[in-house]
């Protein structure tokens, strides 16, 4: 599958981006910074070093990098 090309057409969809594997983290990124997009994960994916914006639906937290992300995923990731 396309992930990159799904992650870009459908607005009202929520994509279980667990399912493309760490892989997947550039491309969200990517797309995330020319529209929003609304994805689920089963575990902590890493998306790298560099800062990044992502806003966590269930706290309504923004998290700007991995050592922030990992707390708060920490409770609800397996």
């Amino acid at each position: 599958m396309d992930y990159k090309r799904a992650f870009k057409s459908d607005d009202n969809q929520v994509f279980n981006a667990s399912t493309c594997g760490d892989n997947c983290a550039k491309w969200l990124l990517e797309i995330g910074e020319e529209k929003d997009i609304t994805i689920n994960l089963r575990h902590l994916m890493d998306f790298g070093e560099q800062e990044f914006t992502i806003h966590i639906l269930n706290t309504d937290e923004i998290v700007h990098n991995m050592e922030e992300l990992v707390v708060i995923a920490g409770m609800f990731v397996r």
